[in-house]
């Protein structure tokens, strides 16, 4: 059975699971890199979680370079986590608008230091061991060969 979130992390995200890279530790709510994939199941799972988190840093990337006050080259909140968090979600909320209606970035191009690099797992470890258990639930659940 996979592990419910925290129910702080359960009224923010539902039912979801946070993804991270390496730097992270292994939570229940958290899935990281298997370090050394030693089957096919754990190969799919390290390369979906690869592709995903691509994504998620070019789209980030894209947003920063529109709103510059996020990019830590263009700016920097001096704001509580809390009014940052306001900041940084108004700014994806009108990147999105911006989007929808096709309007172009004005700096259309991603900076170099922003270009997403191929994951570096070197595991960062599991607090207590239940994110590994979770993750180790997961991977044969989603990723495993179906009815084999």
């Amino acid at each position: 059975m996979v592990h419910p979130l925290p129910s702080r992390l359960q009224r923010h995200f539902g039912d979801y699971l946070l993804l991270g890279d390496s730097g992270y530790l292994l939570e229940p709510f958290l899935m990281t890199p298997v370090t050394n994939p030693t089957n096919e199941a754990e190969e799919l799972y390290y390369r979906a979680l690869v592709r995903t988190r691509v994504i998620v840093e070019l789209t980030l990337g894209v947003v920063k370079n529109r709103f510059r006050c996020i990019h830590r080259f263009g700016g920097e909140l001096q704001y509580t986590p809390l009014r940052s968090a306001k900041i940084v979600s108004a700014c994806l909320l009108l990147h999105n608008r911006c989007v929808s209606r096709s309007i172009p970035d004005p700096n259309n191009h991603l900076p170099e230091e922003d270009m997403p690099i191929e994951a570096h797992v070197v595991g960062a470890g599991d607090r207590g061991g239940t994110g590994r258990q979770t993750r180790d639930e997961i991977i044969p659940e989603f990723y495993g060969r179906m009815g084999v």
